[in-house]
């Protein structure tokens, strides 16, 4: 993805190996402190789908877990994703913060570029890849 300010490409995802498929339960809304993320990671290797959840009370958002910056892993140990006071998301490699609400970089080297989304959404509390259905 380019450190641009144009919106991500919300189907990009879905082009990544092992990514899972529309659908898939991700596991329980409580498995996810709130104001906290989760990793969930499909398949092994360098070709492992990985992406995390920041969960907000009952709303859950999803990324892949690759910054903009320099396409690595935004955690470097367990669920560490957001900063210290859980306002933003941050790479832990490079310090960039991004806002939770839409993946927006606001500091460090990827500045004004996005994160990419994973459509989410909970139903019977349960967190599951896609949009919600209407």
């Amino acid at each position: 993805m380019s450190a641009t300010a144009d919106a991500p490409n919300p189907d990009y995802w879905r082009y990544r190996p092992r990514a899972p498929a529309l659908g898939s339960v991700l596991g329980p809304l409580d498995a996810i402190a709130d104001g906290r993320a989760k990793e969930y990671v499909f398949g092994r290797g360098a070709a492992a789908f990985s992406m995390f959840v920041v969960r907000s009370g009952e709303t859950a958002r999803g990324y892949l877990n690759l910054c903009p910056h320099f396409s690595l892993k935004l955690n470097q140990r367990g669920d560490e994703f957001l900063n210290d006071d859980g306002s933003l998301i941050r790479c832990t490699m490079h310090f960039a913060e991004f806002r939770i609400a839409d993946g927006f970089c606001v500091a460090g080297a990827c500045e004004g570029s996005y994160l990419d989304p994973v459509p989410v959404h909970v139903a019977g509390g349960q967190v599951v890849i896609g949009p919600q259905a209407i």
